[in-house]
């Protein structure tokens, strides 16, 4: 028993290591520092080679020579790949949201297949094994992690390029994947050409963007219809966002060559207009990037003729909160402690939006979590900037009335926070009071009362 409480401490300790957390997740999370860029360079290696793995066990010829070494790397591929999703949940701020995300199934599905093998027997059901083995090539969704890199095409002279090699990558990955689902369909039929994944990725290219050569053609009617949907795609993928592409490369060039170099042909002395105010990024610099904190240096000259050679922004995302009302006018309110100002304040509901998510979503899912409140008549309020000069980001409000209480809290391990439900005397008295030190709710509140006669 002793052994046993030793034990749930040392793992109690480890679930709540918050630094340890931190530190794994800039390594993973995170490339803009050493130990970032070597473990995707070490991701990105490992990924590659994992599917010439699979591509090499499907060439039976091969099998008796090199079987048992691709045996052996396939297990150090699972082992590698099983630790890196473990530690993406480890570290995650919210793991269930990583863990539905399409990133981490297709993390996921990179160390499954071989686990099944573990779990059915490999007499009955070989040939279902054999099948979820193959799944292993869809390890290559894997490389999409690597695309994300916006605020490097901000700042390259090679953003068509870039692009360019975007767009080829998808292709590659789709014509490797379509190849092996017609591997998994064909390659069992008798004198078929599917007899290995490179001659079905091979059929996959020439169909995708051709019509085929014929010299490989499929003789089940499902692989027949596989065939008809890759030429359709053929034409859906690459005909139709070719002229989207492009447009979208030469926007994006003038842009970046506008914010670099601006607009050379003004006349100096000519007064601004009022849409000439705009100033111009000669240079820009990235100075930390962090999961809560990205703060960039830029180098910008005014529409007088005046330079600035360093002016500090910081990016976040874009945040809400709401004014949430119960169906017997009570406001739901919260109260945690605030570590910039050292205090504990009454406080909305309030959050950050996650990336692509729309703001009433996400101030919906902040409302629900952190009270447990939800449903009710939702509209927007207002939009604000917690500080225009040195800040990106804008905070959406909105009002919920008539909300009830639907569910418990959902807090993270780092949230602490109680709900309090307050009378409209009560939260003008906070007001009034300067009992609101958050200015970006205490302005929504402001308007409310300003809007809404007494009850």
């Amino acid at each position: 028993m002793k052994l046993f409480g030793k034990w749930k401490a040392a793992w109690h300790r480890l679930m709540h290591n918050e630094a340890l957390k931190r530190k794994i997740y800039v390594i993973i999370f995170e490339s803009d520092t050493p130990m970032g860029k070597l473990f995707d360079v070490a991701l990105m290696l490992f990924i590659l080679l994992s599917i010439l793995v699979v591509v090499a066990e499907s060439i039976q010829s091969w099998a008796a020579f090199i079987g048992p070494h691709l045996r052996i790397l396939e297990y150090t591929f699972t082992a590698f790949f099983t630790i890196e999703y473990l530690l993406r949940l480890y570290c995650s701020p919210k793991p269930k949201q990583y863990a539905l995300s399409f990133f981490g199934i297709v993390d996921l599905l990179a160390t499954l297949p071989f686990y099944i093998t573990w779990l059915f027997g490999p007499a009955r059901y070989l040939l279902i094994i054999r099948t979820f083995r193959l799944i292993r090539v869809f390890r290559v969704f894997k490389l999409f992690n690597f695309l994300d890199e916006g605020h490097l095409l901000l700042s390259s002279l090679y953003i068509s390029s870039r692009k360019i090699s975007v767009f080829f990558l998808f292709v590659l990955i789709l014509v490797i994947s379509i190849g092996t689902l017609m591997y998994m369909v064909e390659g069992n039929q008798p004198g078929t050409s599917f007899n290995n994944i490179p001659n079905s990725i091979y059929w996959a290219i020439v169909t995708m963007t051709t019509v085929g050569y014929g010299d490989i053609t499929p003789a089940t009617p499902v692989g027949r219809f596989l065939s008809a949907i890759v030429m359709l795609l053929g034409y859906t993928i690459i005909a139709v966002p070719t002229g989207i592409v492009s447009a979208s490369m030469i926007q994006g060039y003038r842009e970046d060559l506008q914010r670099k170099k601006g607009k050379r042909g003004s006349r100096s002395g000519r007064k601004p207009a009022s849409d000439e105010r705009k100033w111009k990024v000669l240079e820009s610099e990235y100075l930390i990037r962090r999961p809560w904190l990205t703060a960039r240096r830029d180098h910008v000259k005014l529409p007088t003729g005046a330079e600035i050679p360093e002016y500090y922004i910081l990016e976040y995302p874009d945040w809400v909160n709401t004014i949430a009302i119960t169906k017997e006018g009570k406001f739901v309110l919260v109260r945690q402690y605030r570590h910039g100002i050292r205090e504990t304040r009454y406080e909305l509901c309030a959050g950050v939006c996650d990336e692509g998510e729309e703001p009433l979503v996400a101030a919906q899912r902040e409302l629900y979590e952190e009270t447990g409140y939800g449903g009710g008549k939702w509209q927007p309020w207002m939009t604000i900037s917690a500080n225009a000069s040195t800040m990106t980001n804008l905070t959406h409000c909105f009002l919920a009335t008539e909300v009830e209480r639907i569910s418990t809290q959902h807090l993270e391990s780092t949230e602490d926070l109680s709900v309090h439900l307050l009378s409209e005397a009560q939260v003008k008295a906070l007001l009034m009071n300067d009992e609101v030190r958050q200015s970006l709710m205490a302005a929504p509140l402001w308007k409310y009362f300003s809007t809404h006669s007494s009850r």
